[in-house]
């Protein structure tokens, strides 16, 4: 093996945090390997010169990126991708508009990338292709006779057969799954879906080379201790302060419709209208950075949260309190790890998420002496990879999941540490470098997968 190649459709860039689960898990992982890597992906620019690669060193990898045309941005990333494929793998449905001329650029994008990868990768290279955005580029990497192993990781969750035959067009690039030679998913329950999927759908030539597993992607627990307990800090805001002493819920997510954020924020209000003892003395952090900033659906979430907060406090607060604290903007990981070691509670509350790294970035930063309380939707996949510990809620029922929220604030400290120990161990035993262990082992077939709940499954010859 000559070096690890990573695609996705994005390469964060080295002068912003890098946030979301797939950006600073790649990151991440590269940073750790020992040998030569590259991340291949878009820039996040739209240039009409689209088509050239360029070289980035990053100390320990490589990134090389490339520009999309305003058509490719508006028709692959924020059409077939983001306004179809995406809404429907967190099973909305409703949300998902499908243009037949968004999905041949969909197959585009994928085959203009397979012609990238090729100018890159040499014939022992490894490649790790991540996420819904390139679900078919291994079939045209095929097409243009590449040989290597291929790999894909889903981050996202995958659609159960009822969901996913929704989908215009799923046909096509279904079969093209084939071609992979191993496709990992967050949880066991993405597993069947995936597997019953695959085997509904035939590939386009020939019997299936694939091979799946589930792979539940982790955090690197002992880098996250060393942020969120460092004892020196620059003063970056008053977020990273005590909030008047109150007890803080937090939740960090991207601004996404997924998450479930204006269910949390009429969770919040509801606990202060059941519990009035709480009034000045609890308060809830929403830290949620602005994605996919030109689809309207997005732009309408952010108007709504706004909106939501500012009913919420006008109607609680007083001159030294303020219930709802939220910030639409991303934070550098030393500071948002301070600031989730510092919260009595971490409120995880998606509708549906294929992990949610944020559950276990909180766990690993909670100090163990006093640590805070894991509420975790059990929508999440984090909910299947963390097996006890924290406190379970269905985003849904506002009523049900206040009382939990009420439930950690006044949990006992004896309480607190048995399930941070718990949790805390189970988090060491699935971290970040097993993550990609297990994968890369896998795919290169040096590593026979063991754990049992990752499920290795060989697919039937068709």
């Amino acid at each position: 093996m000559s070096k690890i190649i990573v695609v996705s459709v994005r390469v964060a860039s080295a002068k912003q945090p890098c946030t979301g689960g797939l950006a600073v898990a790649v990151d991440q992982l590269l940073r750790q390997r020992d040998i030569q890597g590259v991340w291949l992906g878009w820039n996040g620019q739209c240039d009409p010169a689209a088509g050239t690669l360029h070289t980035e060193d990053r100390g320990r990898y490589q990134a090389v990126t490339f520009s999309f045309s305003q058509e490719q941005y508006e028709q692959f990333y924020c059409g077939y991708a983001n306004t179809c494929l995406w809404p429907a793998f967190h099973y909305r449905l409703d949300l998902m508009d499908f243009q037949t001329h968004h999905f041949q650029q969909y197959l585009e994008v994928n085959r203009q990338m397979a012609t990238f990868l090729s100018q890159i990768a040499g014939p022992d290279d490894l490649i790790w292709i991540h996420d819904y955005h390139l679900m078919p580029l291994a079939h045209f990497c095929r097409e243009q006779g590449m040989p290597q192993a291929m790999g894909l990781f889903l981050h996202t969750p995958f659609p159960c057969p009822e969901v996913l035959r929704a989908i215009p067009r799923h046909e096509s690039w279904m079969s093209m799954l084939h071609q992979y030679d191993l496709i990992g998913v967050q949880s066991p329950s993405d597993h069947s879906a995936l597997q019953a999927g695959l085997q509904a759908t035939p590939p386009l030539a020939g019997n299936s080379r694939t091979r799946t597993g589930v792979y539940p992607i982790g955090v690197d627990v002992d880098l996250i201790q060393s942020l969120a307990s460092a004892s020196s800090w620059a003063h970056e805001g008053a977020a990273e302060e005590p909030l008047n002493g109150a007890e803080t819920v937090i939740s960090v997510d991207r601004l996404d419709y997924s998450k479930g954020l204006a269910h949390r924020l009429r969770t919040f209000d509801a606990l202060l209208r059941r519990y009035p003892t709480l009034h000045g003395q609890a308060t809830y952090v929403q830290i949620a950075p602005s994605t996919r900033s030109d689809i309207h659906d997005y732009q309408l979430m952010r108007e709504e949260l706004e909106s939501l907060a500012g009913l919420i406090n006008g109607q609680f607060a007083t001159p030294g309190w303020s219930p709802i604290v939220y910030m639409n903007r991303a934070f550098p990981a030393p500071q948002l790890m301070r600031m989730l070691r510092r919260a009595r509670v971490g409120f995880i509350a998606p509708m549906r998420d294929g992990m949610n790294l944020v559950a276990k970035e909180y766990i690993a930063a909670q100090d163990p002496a006093n640590p805070g309380v894991l509420v975790l939707s059990t929508f999440a996949g984090a909910a299947q990879s963390l097996q006890d510990g924290y406190l379970a809620v269905n985003p849904f029922d506002i009523e049900g999941t206040a009382h939990c929220l009420y439930e950690a604030l006044n949990m006992s400290l004896a309480e607190r540490r048995h399930r941070h120990q718990t949790l805390l161990m189970q988090l060491r035993q699935q971290d970040l470098g097993q993550w990609c262990q297990q994968f890369l082992g896998d795919l290169s077939g040096q590593a026979p997968h063991q754990q049992a709940e990752s499920a290795m499954a060989e697919l039937p010859a068709s």
